[in-house]
């Protein structure tokens, strides 16, 4: 584990509004003084060969306690991000840092690539698009913090031989607030499935979990799913409280590298049930993941090596969130 302290001027870890960014390379501009604040990570190189996985830690800004309410997030990433999550820090295991810290790790060793570090880090807000993703939440929906409340962004990019990163990493996340207390708050469910292995020979071969999240009218609002490039497609569910598939799939992406956010739609959750989601991996004779696994893929956060299974969802109202690992 590698951790470097630098300054918030040069990190931009809480450019708070109307502190215009000096080389912006989305062009993403911070909301007008009152209205909310960005993060901004500043640009750094990744060099060929190389998986970096990099995780920032700040302050929501504002007179410590006091409520702090979303109802937009624009995030904005430079050619070649693998992802961007941002969780709420809760329980410390062995990856932690002040505001205005980070923690790196390279191909695969270190903290920020240990998944169980953040196993009850609750979801704030993910992308794996590059370019931007503008997201207003619904009518009387926000996402609730408190200032002083710290977060994490987690950012990982690949310049290897599955994908590549032409320019250097930046992130821009701009959270844009709310005068008063929306009707409903916003909650999130972040869910892996580590049980997964991909072997040379396995073509179309699936993974089923679920996750319950049903407590009587919660509505599922925005998904997107995330796996590396064996993966061949995404779907999501909703389930019963006995585990059965309710209506159609709500959610559904063949894009490994560019997996769309759906959002803008509203699907019911019955009580006690929950979300299904099912990953397709297909990985043909002749090839190899770990050489150390019988040259299987199996669940982690390399891309070369290793494969994933992970769901984002997003909904209202926030009885708590959820992480199922």
């Amino acid at each position: 584990m590698r951790r470097v302290v630098v300054p918030s001027f040069l990190l931009g870890v809480i450019a708070l509004a109307g502190c215009p960014d000096p080389k912006p390379i989305t062009q993403l501009a911070p909301p007008p003084a009152g209205q909310g604040f960005q993060l901004h990570v500043e640009p750094f190189p990744v060099a060929a060969g190389d998986e970096v996985q990099a995780c920032y830690f700040f302050e929501v800004p504002g007179e410590p306690g006091t409520d702090v309410w979303v109802s937009r997030y624009e995030m904005a990433q430079a050619v070649g991000s693998h992802h961007m999550n941002i969780f709420r820090v809760k329980t410390i295991k062995n990856l932690n840092g002040n505001p205005g810290e980070k923690v790196v790790s390279y191909n695969g060793q270190g903290e920020c690539f240990v998944s169980s570090n953040w196993s009850d880090w609750p979801l704030v807000t993910n992308t794996q698009q590059g370019s931007l993703t503008d997201w207003k939440l619904p009518d009387g929906v926000g996402a609730k913090f408190q200032a002083g409340e710290k977060l994490m962004l987690q950012t990982h990019w690949v310049n290897a031989s599955t994908q590549k990163t032409p320019e250097k990493a930046e992130v821009s996340v701009n959270f844009w607030t709310m005068a008063a207390p929306p009707a409903h708050e916003l909650g999130t469910m972040f869910a892996t499935n580590q049980n997964i292995s991909i072997c040379p020979g396995d073509v179309g071969k699936s993974f089923s979990k679920t996750c319950r999240i049903g407590t009587g009218n919660v509505n599922v609002i925005a998904a997107n799913g995330h796996f590396h490039s064996r993966g061949t497609n995404f779907e999501m569910f909703v389930v019963d409280a006995a585990g059965n598939e309710v209506g159609s799939r709500f959610y559904d992406s063949q894009s490994w590298d560019d997996p769309p956010m759906s959002r803008d739609f509203s699907v019911a959750i019955p009580e006690g049930g929950g979300v299904k989601w099912r990953c397709t991996f297909d990985f043909p004779q002749g090839g190899c993941g770990d050489p150390n696994k019988q040259c299987c893929f199996t669940f982690g956060g390399v891309v070369e090596t290793q494969e994933h299974c992970n769901a984002f969802v997003y909904f209202w109202p926030a009885t708590r969130d959820f992480n199922c690992f």
